[in-house]
This record gives C-alpha cells, sequence and structure tokens, in this order.
C-alpha cells in the first residue's frame, strides 16, 4: 500500500508518546486527592508538547508523501480535478496575487490557459510547510480542500481533543503558561484518552488520503485510465 510507511512512522511516534505517558502513570499517587509531586505535573505539560510533535509530524509527512506521489505521475495540468489545479498552478496564483491591477486580466488569462494545457509542472511537497508548521483543525480541513477531498468529518470531540492538544502545547513550548500549571489539571487516565483520540484521528487523515490516492481522486473521471 502506498501510505504504509507513513502509518509505521506514526505509529512509532504515537507509541513513544505511550511509553512516556506510562512512565508519568507510574508515579502518579494513586489517590486523586494526594499531592500530585512537581516533577509529574512537569512532565504531564511536556506529554502534551510530546503528544503534538507526533501529530504535527504525522500529517506534514502524510502531506509530503501525498505530492510526492502525485507528481510521480506526471499528470496533465487538464486532467488534474480543479481542486488540485491549486497546488500545481500555485505559483500562477501567487503571481497573480502580486500583480499590479494593470496586468490582473493578463495574469488571469495565463492561469486558465495553463489550467487547460497539456503541461506537466513539479509539485512542491514543501508548499504546504508553513500552514503546517501549527497543525489545526482548520489547517487540516484547508489542506485537504486542496486535494478535493470531501469526506473529512471530524466530529466535535475530535476537533475539541486536537484543538486542545494545539493550544496546550503552545502554551507550554511558548512560555504562556508553565508546563507544571497545564500538567496538574488532568490525571494520567484522562491523558490516555486524549493520546488514543489523536492517534484515532491522525490514522483516519491518513487513511482518507490513501483512499483518495488509489481511486486517483486527484484525476478528473474521464481522464484515470491514461494513469497507472
Amino acid at each position: 500500500m502506498p501510505f504504509t510507511k507513513v502509518k509505521e512512522n506514526s505509529r512509532k511516534r504515537f507509541n513513544e508518546v505511550r511509553t512516556f505517558l506510562n512512565y508519568i502513570s507510574s508515579l502518579e499517587p494513586s489517590s486523586p486527592t494526594a499531592d500530585m509531586p512537581l516533577e509529574v505535573k512537569v512532565m504531564k505539560g511536556l506529554f502534551y508538547v510530546h503528544l503534538y510533535s507526533a501529530l504535527e509530524r504525522s500529517i506534514n509527512e502524510l502531506i509530503e508523501s501525498t505530492i510526492v506521489l502525485i507528481s510521480s505521475k506526471h499528470v496533465k495540468n487538464n486532467h488534474f480535478s480543479p481542486a488540485l489545479l491549486s497546488i500545481a498552478l500555485v505559483n500562477n496564483i501567487k503571481s497573480l496575487k502580486d500583480s499590479s491591477h494593470s496586468v490582473l486580466i493578463n495574469k488571469s488569462v495565463d492561469i486558465f490557459a495553463a489550467a487547460d494545457s497539456t503541461s506537466v509542472v513539479n509539485l512542491s511537497e514543501s508548499l504546504f510547510y508553513k500552514s503546517l508548521q501549527s497543525v489545526n483543525t482548520s489547517s487540516i480541513e484547508d489542506v485537504f480542500k486542496s486535494f478535493g477531498i470531501k469526506d473529512l468529518k471530524l466530529d466535535p470531540r475530535e476537533k475539541a481533543t486536537v484543538n486542545e492538544v494545539v493550544d496546550k502545547r503552545n502554551a507550554v513550548a511558548h512560555g504562556r503558561d508553565s508546563a507544571s500549571s497545564v500538567g496538574e489539571r488532568f490525571r494520567a487516565d484522562v491523558l490516555r484518552d486524549k493520546m488514543g483520540l489523536v492517534s484515532e484521528v491522525t490514522l483516519k487523515l491518513i487513511d482518507l488520503i490513501e483512499v483518495d490516492y488509489i481511486a486517483k481522486g486527484y484525476i478528473k473521471v474521464d481522464f484515470r485510465q491514461h494513469y497507472p
């Protein structure tokens, strides 16, 4: 399967997070009312940083791998699905954005002409690097929209949990809150549930991309038979 390595790497990252949480759990007092040692609070806060890093790198590797795989098909511009043209013609779109009003029409014509051409462009695997430096559900949805994937449905609990992990990671990583302050709010069993949900969401995203890639959803239906 084309995304086997992506899945394996993601599982390894989340297994590391799970190992760290198991260690935290072994140090946590069994009684919920007992005083929590400072070092355990700190580690729980750092857990969010570790969990977020597994999520971010998994999503970035997924998107980079997808672009590399699609690029290897050497798809002609006029065979791409409309959504994929936002990736294939990104340089043309940037040129339009930076153009003065006097050349706006000509630049627009160039974009439509490129979309209808038989040219094959090199897709940049780092295209979404900046937008995915801080992964959250909004940035994920935007990227999936660029691939034309309409089946991405994260329920409210999934969205809330992913965004919570992002927010708490940012609070610790950027110094808005201390690791101990963030870590003292939840016990290890609650953190384990959050970790499990983030891991499941990540695998769901990989599966969605894989299904779409195998079905050649990025190519117009009439031209899919031309690409192995």
